[in-house]
């Protein structure tokens, strides 16, 4: 028996020296991880590296194109000509085999390039800012959640603390029952409260495991069951309340780096650089081209015209030139492309200034939410402490004989609910703040 006393000792000593030991995760790190697993911000940051190699493809857009060209034809007696690089024509039976090497290079294009370069330029911009809005969203939405398991995590405390003080008026009832000084439904009364603060318990202690869960499943955690988080409220810095100024002040030091803004008004740059490349078509196209090429050939039934050597240094030859094209109709496709680019740059003004509405929308309601969350703290602390004297009171008059067991009761009850609120409306006000201060930027 000493034996299986002991193994128990050291089993359940070394399981509570693991769950000390096991890591809790501050508020910070859940919103790294969140940012790292998210599938959301995963694929914005695959498109930042689709619109880096459209970048890289508009700028290499100035280099020449070279091309190589070979073929090997065969004539048979035919008057039409068949030839390798339009050197040497063919009206007799025989093959060819040339090779050319081909390169042109845009010296003007209406500055199409130019502007390409810097509409990909502010697209890559936008979908930056569209990646940092992604991780302001989820750092809001984790943020919320964590603060909500340490809401339930308070609850349950006080809950726990009840059960306790219950526990105890159990106890206490019974003695007082058995010596008669009280009568039976007394204890009863204790024994029903007590069950029914265990319920709550019981209660409370699932909404935070729930949450928990709920919460690992938004930063994408795999190990659920294991998942625990940092409690301690004061040593994250998360119970300063004081407020960074009016909603207007804060509407006024975001509007120009919040990621929504800065996107949209990158959007409409790039349309207006677009607009610069589509109006390019209306103007003339001038090219650099060059050639070199050269080719053996062979007639049937005729001798040789020469060694394979001999032929591809006699029949070479080079080209250099330039090539202006202009535009004269295009089934009025330029046109078309360019109002509905327009038209499109209207759009995203208008996206942009409903961007700012919801700005402006969302940080009001954030500050006054907060508002009221700091007034609803004040107002129940105030009930809490004062159903903590009413409850004292109604202590010392149960001890004096002077009330019963019921009105303590109730007392207590008063005092549980005022505790309970005042979890909530903490919580409430460090959630609100926590929000309120992603859209402050200092």
């Amino acid at each position: 028996m000493t034996h299986k006393i002991i193994t128990a000792a050291i089993f359940f000593l070394t399981l509570s020296v693991s769950l000390s030991a096991q890591h809790r995760y501050s508020l910070n790190e859940c919103i790294d991880y969140a940012i790292r697993h998210n599938i959301d911000v995963q694929q914005r940051a695959l498109q930042i590296s689709q619109h880096e190699i459209a970048l890289n493809t508009s700028r290499n857009a100035w280099l020449p194109e070279v091309s190589l060209e070979l073929s090997h034809v065969f004539g048979f007696e035919s008057p039409a000509s068949a030839s390798g690089g339009g050197s040497v024509s063919m009206s007799e039976g025989g093959s060819a085999t040339t090779g050319m090497v081909r390169a042109t290079m845009p010296l003007f294009d209406g500055f199409k390039i130019k502007n390409q370069i810097k509409a990909d330029q502010y697209s890559l911009a936008s979908a930056s800012a569209n990646l940092e809005a992604a991780k302001k969203d989820i750092s809001i939405q984790v943020s919320t959640y964590y603060l909500q398991c340490l809401y339930y995590k308070g609850m349950a405390d006080v809950s726990r603390k009840q059960v306790e003080t219950s526990r105890e008026m159990v106890r206490r009832a019974s003695i007082r029952v058995s010596e008669g000084k009280r009568p039976r439904s007394e204890l009863a009364e204790a024994e029903a409260q007590l069950a029914a603060d265990e319920h709550v318990l019981v209660s409370d202690e699932g909404q935070y495991t729930l949450s928990l869960i709920t919460l690992a499943h938004i930063l994408n955690m795999p190990d659920v069951e294991n998942f625990l988080i940092e409690e301690d409220e004061a040593g994250l810095g998360l119970l300063s309340t004081a407020s960074p100024g009016s909603a207007q002040f804060i509407y006024e030091s975001s509007i120009t780096t919040w990621p929504s803004i800065v996107a949209a008004q990158a959007d409409i740059t790039q349309s207006e650089y677009m607009l610069k490349v589509q109006k390019a078509d209306y103007l003339p196209r001038l090219d650099l081209m060059g050639s070199i090429g050269t080719g053996y050939y062979n007639i049937f039934d005729k001798p040789s015209l020469g060694s394979f050597g001999r032929q591809l240094d006699s029949n070479r030859g080079e080209i250099i030139g330039v090539t202006l094209t202009y535009p004269i109709f295009n089934r009025f496709q330029t046109r078309n492309s360019v109002n509905q680019i327009a038209k499109e740059i209207e759009i995203k003004q208008l996206n942009l200034e409903n961007a700012k509405l919801k700005l402006r929308q969302d940080i009001q309601t954030a500050y006054y939410n907060a508002t009221v969350a700091r007034q609803k703290q004040e107002s129940a602390l105030k009930a809490c402490e004062a159903s903590r004297i009413s409850l004292e009171y109604e202590e010392i008059l149960f001890e004096e004989g002077r009330s019963n067991i019921f009105d303590l009761t109730q007392a207590r009850q008063k005092y549980v609910k005022a505790q309970q609120d005042a979890v909530q409306a903490k919580y409430e006000l460090l959630i609100r703040n926590r929000i309120l201060d992603f859209y402050y930027t200092r």
